[in-house]
């Protein structure tokens, strides 16, 4: 397998690349292609757009001659170069940034529109950045992915007899040897998407991002010239064009908390505070090796005490300033956890993917949680678990007790959450606003609604530990004013 060096070296000069991409600029592709992905975007004008993986710049240069806002990202700095100087002979000004596509610097909801060609098989984590396109693109954003099966014929014996054809049919006729995508087995038979048939994996991942997702499968006959045709016909040239739906308002306001919440949200990886939570989780699972995701990570708590018990985890979070910190925290414990911006019920992964899903303090949170209990269930193995440690942080808004129990904790403490601006904070304030409106807000749990409802969802309870610390409030000890619990459910049969 190539380092990382060696495949950067693979695309170090865009000379050759450029060759091909002249002769698209000058030829009826270049209007071909406008047609393709203008129809997308309607009367809209002055959109922003990025390119990624750019190379020398073809479709940063056709937008922006089209008076859009381009920004053309490339690994490359030979690729990007190229690009410069095709845009500077059309007389244009597309900006152009070296950049990772597997570390985008960019903000949350930045582009209007995002654009890339033959670039989703060249990468190591396809389902991450498919993610992090989500969180870059605005509410309604658009995401046009142009790409093919460029290496599906050294998986298919037939398939490969048939291109070995075309190529010497190329030969007679053109009189130029051609070999199609076979000159680096090394770098691109390890890659995950080699070998699987597209765009219906492609489909499948962004639909589970929450796109709404549409295909053209043979675009060639739009944009290709005879020769490619001829060369390239095993190989349908695909357009995936996937829209971001935007959030609903609660789960908005959800999402605003806690990315304000984020610059002052703990980490606590004291001794004790270890052992605690090590010695609490490990209670709950198997003691074999486990592929775990931590779904509403948080700082990473959660994900790093369970990568310490030597499992393997993913952690997922709705919010990027989240992400960030817990990338942090990972790294300074050196713990080798993959990290990615999704929400709860948004997960790309495959069926059957992980031993165990786990959660704190994150159904309450979320808009549909019969949904998300749905979609965890499919990411789970055979006997898979989901375990999630949760509380009524918000039945106070529906039941006296604990609103008084809320009232009496807070004269006890002194606060509710160890500061003394909760009151006056619109951040606060836009919490409990939400928190009116989310379904599980209003029940007594787990009681009224976790022991119904996921026997249903076809899970099994296995553990379930529930503590009462209101009770303690009336000897003056504030050790909490809701419920809090932990259920642990396995995934039934059917």
């Amino acid at each position: 397998m190539l380092t990382e060096e060696e495949k950067a070296k693979r695309w170090s000069s865009g000379v050759g690349y450029n060759r091909y991409i002249t002769s698209e600029l000058n030829s009826f592709r270049k209007d071909a292609w406008k047609d393709t992905m203008l129809k997308h975007f309607g009367t809209k004008q002055n959109l922003n757009i990025l390119d990624v993986g750019t190379g020398p710049g073809f479709f940063a240069c056709i937008l922006a001659e089209e008076g859009h806002r381009v920004t053309g990202i490339d690994w490359s700095e030979g690729m990007l170069v190229c690009g410069r100087n095709n845009a500077a002979k059309l007389s244009i000004k597309p900006h152009f940034r070296q950049m990772n596509i597997n570390d985008l610097q960019f903000a949350d909801e930045s582009f209007d529109a995002i654009v890339t060609r033959n670039v989703t098989w060249t990468l190591d984590y396809p389902e991450k950045v498919y993610a992090e396109f989500k969180r870059i693109l605005k509410p309604s954003g658009i995401l046009l992915i142009y790409d093919a099966n460029w290496h599906r014929h050294y998986f298919d014996e037939e398939m490969m007899k048939r291109v070995r054809k075309r190529e010497q049919r190329y030969f007679e006729k053109y009189g130029k040897k051609e070999v199609v995508c076979g000159d680096d087995t090394e770098y691109f038979m390890p890659l995950p998407l080699s070998g699987i048939y597209r765009p219906d994996w492609d489909e499948k991942v962004l639909a589970r991002l929450g796109f709404d997702v549409k295909i053209e499968e043979d675009l060639g006959r739009k944009v290709y010239e005879e020769w490619e045709m001829d060369l390239y016909g095993e190989f349908p040239l695909f357009e995936i064009c996937a829209v971001k739906k935007p959030m609903d308002e609660d789960t908005r306001k959800v999402h605003n908390y806690w990315q304000k919440r984020s610059a002052s949200f703990g980490f606590d990886v004291s001794e004790r505070k270890v052992l605690e939570w090590r010695n609490r989780i490990s209670s709950y699972l198997p003691t074999r090796k486990l592929k775990v995701l931590d779904v509403g990570t948080g700082t990473g708590f959660i994900a790093c005490i369970t990568a310490m018990l030597g499992h393997d985890v993913i952690g997922v979070d709705l919010c990027s300033n989240m992400i960030k910190k817990a990338i942090e925290n990972a790294e300074s414990l050196d713990l080798g956890i993959d990290f990615l911006c999704t929400d709860a019920g948004e997960l790309p992964f495959e069926d059957g993917s992980f031993d165990v899903i786990i959660s704190r303090n994150l159904l309450w949170a979320l808009a549909a949680p019969e949904e998300t209990l749905k979609q965890w269930r499919r990411l789970l193995k055979p006997e898979g678990m989901v375990v999630y440690f949760d509380g009524n942080h918000y039945y106070y808004l529906f039941n006296e007790e604990d609103k008084h129990n809320r009232q009496l904790y807070e004269e006890i403490n002194g606060s509710l959450h160890g500061r003394g601006d909760e009151k006056d904070s619109p951040m606060y304030k836009e919490m409990d606003d939400a928190a009116v409106n989310l379904p599980l807000s209003k029940y007594n749990r787990p009681y009224e609604w976790d022991n119904i409802v996921l026997p249903k969802l076809g899970y099994k309870i296995v553990k379930e530990d529930i503590a009462h610390p209101q009770d303690k409030l009336r000897e003056g000890i504030a050790e909490g004013y809701y419920t809090n619990f932990a259920i642990a459910a396995k995934k039934t049969k059917g």
